[in-house]
């Protein structure tokens, strides 16, 4: 071989790459082949059942010039797409900080923090979260009128994406005991703290961004007037939500907070359902 031909056989080339796009909360879902394994359809299905249940009226209801006696009245479903759509995962591990309780009707107010790490989502590309949860001091404790969480498990959980696809947006959810399923019951505690909850959308306002919750009212296809957008108005109601929350907790021995009677690494998993608008994100680049 001679010396040019050599030379020739050097010379560099390059080599085509796949995309990195970033993701967008109007791509949410992914269905069961994009997410991970952890995120089970079975569990879905069941929230959907849930969020998607009939309404229950106790009092004859005007709508118009037509009234309505009390009953149970069916919502529209969401089709296998809309599903897909609204499917809403995070996991992330993170540290959390056991302290002394707030009230007398808590054990402990535990704190979970991203600690700077970013949660990883089907809804945005970077992101930060905290939950805050308060176990009961008596889990066999009936709820009354003055104290409607007595027994139960009361948190909140929120996720702040960071990156420009969704800027100004934040997601509140309220945490509390799976149905029927007591606060100490078996396989809901992981060294004694609670490990598998509940989350409903909080649609007080706090929410913002792609989770805003819009001001007006809806009426049924039976006729019946929903409540105001985000609450239990089934299909007729936006940025109703709700899913699984899930904790893993390792302690460290070492209490790292002032105070802190436990704390260590959490991995926290998060599935579900969120009816977001789909109209809120001005930076999609596939629309606007």
């Amino acid at each position: 071989m001679n010396r040019r031909s050599q030379v020739r056989s050097r010379r560099p080339t390059l080599e085509g790459l796949e995309p990195r796009a970033m993701l967008s909360t109007l791509h949410v879902g992914g269905g069961s082949s994009g997410n991970p394994g952890w995120v089970k359809p079975a569990i879905l299905q069941q929230v959907a059942a849930s969020l998607y249940a009939p309404i229950t009226t106790t009092t004859t209801t005007a709508v118009g010039n037509q009234t309505f006696p009390a009953g149970t009245y069916a919502v529209p479903q969401p089709t296998k797409a809309e599903l897909h759509r609204e499917t809403f995962w995070m996991e992330f591990v993170g540290h959390y900080y056991v302290g002394p309780p707030r009230f007398s009707n808590q054990s402990a107010t535990i704190h979970i923090y991203s600690n700077g790490r970013n949660v990883t989502s089907n809804q945005t590309s970077h992101a930060r979260a905290q939950l805050i949860l308060f176990p009961p001091a008596d889990p066999s404790a009936s709820p009354t009128t003055n104290d409607p969480m007595a027994g139960q498990v009361a948190g909140l959980l929120s996720l702040f994406p960071a990156d420009a696809l969704q800027s100004g947006s934040s997601l509140f959810a309220e945490m509390t005991n799976l149905p029927g399923v007591a606060s100490n019951a078996p396989g809901t505690l992981d060294h004694g703290l609670p490990s598998h909850l509940q989350f409903m959308l909080d649609t007080g306002g706090v929410t913002g961004g792609v989770y805003s919750v819009p001001l007006y009212t809806l009426v049924t296809p039976s006729g019946l007037s929903s409540p105001i957008v985000g609450g239990n108005g089934g299909a007729v109601s936006n940025n109703v939500g709700g899913g699984v929350v899930d904790l893993k907790y390792i302690p460290t021995g070492i209490p790292h907070a002032s105070g802190a009677r436990q704390s260590g690494t959490v991995l926290v998993r998060v599935q579900g359902l969120i009816n977001t608008t789909g109209v809120t994100n001005p930076l999609y680049k596939s629309i606007n």
